[in-house]
């Protein structure tokens, strides 16, 4: 099993690939909550966000906000293909490394 420390490696590794991969698919990004605080109300308690595992990732086009879940859908076979967790219905922007059984 890996650690902690392995896998944040891993995912800084993986992150700019999906970047890149979204702006070829024609979008702009912005990366929202990667590391959130031990006590941070936002979330589920044992979030991989905490460990640094997770990234939400906006996506943008012409300069506008994309909330469709539909958009993510490519990204999210990218994310498979480099390793990623699978997706969280409902939670289409969030992209992570499993650890300890949570996504």
């Amino acid at each position: 099993m890996s650690s902690i420390g392995d896998k944040r490696r891993q995912f800084a590794q993986m992150q700019p690939l999906l970047i890149q991969y979204a702006h070829y698919m024609g979008y702009e990004c912005a990366i929202d909550f990667v590391k959130r605080c031990e006590d941070c109300p936002v979330g589920i308690p044992n979030s991989v966000h905490k460990l640094g595992l997770a990234m939400d990732l906006n996506l943008y086009l012409d300069g506008q906000y994309i909330d469709d879940e539909l958009a993510h859908a490519d990204l999210h076979d990218f994310w498979d293909m480099l390793g990623g967790a699978k997706r969280i219905p409902g939670d289409f922007n969030h992209y992570s490394l499993a650890h300890g059984g949570v996504r």
